[in-house]
């Protein structure tokens, strides 16, 4: 997060404390463009269980072939969300996370490349996750 002086919000990342922000959007501009790619986790991530991580990823790749579209406007670049913990995204993607903002407290993982697909199938333990069934054949 960030630390607080009267009324002024610093960065946490940054070693010294170089400009003060009178709200939280301002300091979240400044973190997106002075460390686009600070990546160390929080220290307060705690270990999930396998069966958990198990279960979310099974439940990641149920929500992926639900938005999975049969059309050609559907190509190209998808983004994608999903509610669940943070220690539990974490134990999934640790070593994919590309960006963690402490201000926002946000991760970002990008797959992008000849490559992606496979990658993600990796992480989620399952080579088939981006075909989906639609019936028809």
């Amino acid at each position: 997060m960030s630390t607080r002086d009267s009324t002024r919000l610093y960065c946490s990342i940054c070693k010294r404390r170089v400009k003060g922000f009178k709200n939280r959007s301002g300091l979240q501009r400044y973190e997106t463009l002075k460390h686009v790619s600070y990546n160390t986790l929080p220290s307060h991530i705690q270990p999930v269980s396998e069966s958990e991580l198990s279960h979310l990823k099974k439940a990641i790749i149920k929500e992926l072939q639900k938005r999975l579209k049969n059309h050609h406007t559907a190509v190209g670049k998808q983004v994608f969300s999903i509610h669940c913990s943070e220690d539990a995204f974490v134990g999934i993607f640790r070593n994919h996370i590309t960006r963690y903002s402490p201000c926002g407290s946000s991760y970002l993982c990008i797959f992008k490349g000849e490559k992606a697909f496979d990658e993600v199938g990796k992480v989620l333990d399952d080579k088939n996750w981006g075909e989906r069934n639609y019936g028809g054949g």
